[in-house]
């Protein structure tokens, strides 16, 4: 007895390569017994069938259309007040960053300044442009 799971792959999957056998629907799909009567009515069927879907499809573009064109308004619209509240906003943003950075800059001018005058004499700044420095001089000894 063959276990139905261990195929012997003697014989091809299709079955015997007999020439003395002929299928009863002369290897036709869907058994037409060689009447191409029932191969017209599928192909009927088919184009039917395809007909139906293409109407389907037609009717939905045609419902959605409007259903679309409304939504893109909608995010038009929404777009539109968004835009009208960011350019307030982004006006406000920018004169804050200018203030702080004007106060920013009015602080790291004073804090240079400040630590300039506790160093006393002493030249080590070599980004100070505002004053000439002597560098003939030797440092104080610590």
């Amino acid at each position: 007895m063959t276990d139905p799971t261990n195929p012997q792959h003697d014989q091809p999957v299709e079955g015997s390569r007999d020439e003395s056998y002929t299928r009863p629907d002369d290897g036709n799909f869907g058994g037409t017994n060689g009447s191409s009567d029932a191969g017209a009515g599928a192909a009927a069927k088919a184009t039917d069938v395809i007909e139906q879907i293409r109407v389907v499809v037609e009717d939905f573009a045609e419902k959605a259309a409007p259903v679309v064109r409304q939504f893109s308004v909608k995010a038009a619209d929404a777009v539109a007040v968004a835009a009208d509240k960011a350019g307030p906003l982004a006006h406000k943003a920018g004169d804050a960053a200018a203030d702080a950075s004007g106060k920013l800059a009015e602080k790291s001018r004073a804090w240079a300044a400040g630590t300039r005058a506790s160093m006393g004499d002493y030249p080590t700044d070599t980004f100070d442009t505002t004053t000439t420095t002597d560098t003939s001089d030797s440092p104080p000894s610590i």
